[in-house]
């Protein structure tokens, strides 16, 4: 008996079933915890991240490392977050290396199938959120360490992979800036000149694409105090002659006796994964290519700052949109998927034909709804991260002052501090 194919038909049963699939993806199994999250109910995120089962799924476990970081974070839980960021960091490493059967697995079935063992962007927040959560401790050095990590871990990151196919979030500047405000803030300010180049160049560069606004003030300001102090008069003449309106028209020569307060600012949550998909047909098989996508959402930043009593309001500096670096990272990875997919089909396909080959044309068309629905992008992702980092920085002489510190239009802190001549305080700011 001969069947004929309707590959209308076809098409229907694979995207009803690749449906029922995406209703299972992670993104739409956290989004519960998503929004209690969003909401600042951590106590029922934290419930909810406990009853989605990702710590007993052992590919999962970096997910439940990262995920229960950020809530623990933002109850003000932070030795608590610290060790599960330090285990996160410790599972990436151990996972560089994938086990022969976990890869095999995902050639006969999907990526989600593999251990997860994070974006390339997402092994280098680990270090992000480190150095911002010792910031808020006033653990200054310990801040120093991190920051340095984030650029190291980068670099080991691209050269796994040859020169055509490395990642275009090749360099952190906001982790340049930050590195060189903690230098700063310590009074090494030969460290802190170096930095504060090195994070210019990458704002006025690539860099750019990274952040909303235009390069930083408060950075070319930093930078232009610290070599006040170390008297480099001719690349402060340089740096004048170039960025003058930032600095201040002429008023350079009052940075070295102020000091002031620095906010590092982390903004919402980053952009979930998405699958997209779409089908063709080639002889009598359906073919189906599922791959993630992330689609940069909008910086909601009003209210993102400082304000000072008797002073007024100082609004933060987008350093990091960590949307945009989620989704080139995706599309840097999307030419190392295509070689696995395109593997994994040709073993699919021939698991049809064998199908349709030994037990007639229906089983066929059932290996191939199958194996198209079962071809679904693997959209686990670091969900509680955030959407963007902020600097605000605050010129401030010596004395006394009301500090009001907001994010995102969230009061984060009121109080006040004493700033002595020539003091940079760092702190910190959530929302």
């Amino acid at each position: 008996m001969h069947i004929q194919f309707d590959f209308k038909v076809l098409y229907l049963v694979a995207a009803l079933l690749g449906g029922l699939t995406a209703c299972a993806s992670y993104t739409g199994k956290m989004r519960e915890m998503r929004d209690a999250y969003a909401a600042g109910d951590y106590s029922r995120a934290l419930e909810s991240l406990g009853k989605s089962g990702l710590k007993d799924n052992s590919s999962d476990t970096l997910l439940w490392q990262l995920e229960s970081a950020m809530i623990l974070d933002r109850q003000g839980q932070f030795e608590s977050s610290r060790k599960f960021l330090l285990e996160a960091d410790k599972t990436v490493d151990e996972l560089y290396t994938v086990s022969i059967s976990k890869t095999a697995s995902t050639f006969v079935s999907n990526e989600s199938a593999a251990d997860y063992e994070g974006e390339d962007y997402e092994k280098v927040a680990i270090h992000s959120i480190l150095a911002h959560q010792f910031i808020g401790l006033g653990k200054i050095s310990e801040a120093a360490v991190e920051a340095r990590k984030i650029n190291n871990k980068l670099y080991e990151i691209n050269q796994k992979y040859d020169a055509e196919h490395r990642n275009k979030y090749g360099e952190d500047a906001h982790a340049r800036y930050l590195s060189a405000l903690i230098y700063e803030s310590r009074g090494e300010c030969d460290n802190a000149i170096i930095d504060y180049k090195k994070a210019l160049d990458l704002y006025d560069g690539g860099f750019s694409r990274y952040i909303k606004g235009g390069l930083p003030t408060g950075l070319v300001q930093g930078l232009a105090r610290c070599l006040l102090i170390r008297q480099r008069a001719v690349d402060l003449k340089s740096l004048i002659a170039n960025y003058d309106s930032v600095i201040g028209h002429g008023k350079a020569a009052n940075l070295p006796g102020q000091g002031g307060l620095v906010v590092v600012h982390e903004l919402g949550e980053v952009a979930v994964k998405h699958a997209q998909d779409f089908f063709i047909s080639a002889g009598k098989q359906l073919v189906r290519f599922s791959y993630p996508v992330i689609a940069p959402g909008q910086i909601y930043d009003q209210g993102t700052g400082v304000e000072i009593e008797k002073i007024g309001e100082i609004h933060g500096e987008n350093t990091a949109y960590l949307d945009a670096i989620a989704a080139d990272a995706l599309e840097d990875r999307r030419g190392r998927l295509v070689a696995k997919q395109m593997a994994r089909l040709l073993i699919k396909g021939q698991l049809n034909y064998q199908a349709e080959k030994n037990f007639g044309p229906l089983a066929g068309l059932a290996a191939n709804v199958i194996t198209a629905a079962t071809e679904t992008a693997d959209t686990r992702s670091w969900t509680t991260l955030p959407k963007a980092f902020y600097i605000t920085r605050a010129q401030l002489g010596p004395g006394t002052y009301k500090v009001k510190i907001k994010t995102n239009g969230k009061i984060n802190t009121i109080k006040s501090i004493t700033i002595k001549k020539g003091q940079l305080i760092l702190m910190r700011g959530v929302g």
